[in-house]
């Protein structure tokens, strides 16, 4: 039986991961204007003092808000591709419509416009901009695993575009031009393609781009 004292770190926990949320959701409307001691708390349902208990200041609810959801974020990937499995069951590059399929499955579109926003807000926030640069970096590490775990070599080099190929998809995925099928399918062959160019190297991309159009690459 959980002790007085255990019940109230729970409350505790409980009342500061709703202030948390109710923060990014904030941000995510208005940005950093948006969050305030008064609308954090209103917006979490919670008497106005609670953010400044839990919060030296409200930038530090932000900043911690944005870190937990990228935690968060991340965490849930790990958890939905069953990365920490890939190399047990052998994965292969081919299988990357099913996995993306997997993820956006659990991560529709609102979801992705939820991230964009919170990312978007945050570059534009000096105070925040690093936090913002720190997630993608986080994220890069993130690609760069999986492809390492695919036994694809200096997979760090190729993870900006796999970022640039994702976010670009984010985007359109808004607008709701393909179906969330479709949109899996077109991702998971530009990531082959892009796999398939880093493989074959740079001079072999040339030669062949030059005996194909007849033009010289720079």
């Amino acid at each position: 039986m959980a002790t007085r004292a255990q019940l109230s770190q729970e409350r505790s926990r409980l009342r500061r991961d709703e202030l948390l949320a109710a923060a990014i959701e904030l941000f995510a409307e208005g940005g950093s204007r948006a969050v305030t001691h008064r609308a954090v708390a209103k917006r979490a349902g919670l008497p106005p003092a609670t953010t400044t208990y839990y919060f030296e200041s409200i930038e530090d609810l932000l900043r911690e808000a944005l870190a937990d959801h990228i935690r968060t974020w991340r965490n849930e990937l790990d958890l939905l591709s069953g990365l920490d499995d890939v190399a047990a069951i052998d994965m292969k590059v081919e299988d990357a419509t099913t996995l993306i399929a997997h993820v956006w499955s659990a991560r529709g579109p609102e979801v992705a416009a939820l991230e964009l926003a919170i990312y978007l807000a945050a570059t534009r926030d000096e105070a925040l901009r690093d936090e913002a640069r720190l997630a993608l970096v986080g994220f890069e590490e993130l690609g760069a695993r999986w492809f390492t775990l695919l036994g694809i070599p200096d997979a760090e080099k190729i993870v900006p575009s796999l970022l640039t190929l994702i976010a670009g998809t984010a985007l359109r995925r808004q607008s709701g031009q393909y179906s969330e099928a479709d949109e899996a399918r077109l991702l998971s062959e530009a990531i082959r393609d892009l796999v398939g160019a880093h493989l074959l190297g740079r001079e072999k991309i040339d030669s062949i781009i030059a005996e194909t159009t007849g033009a010289a690459t720079a």
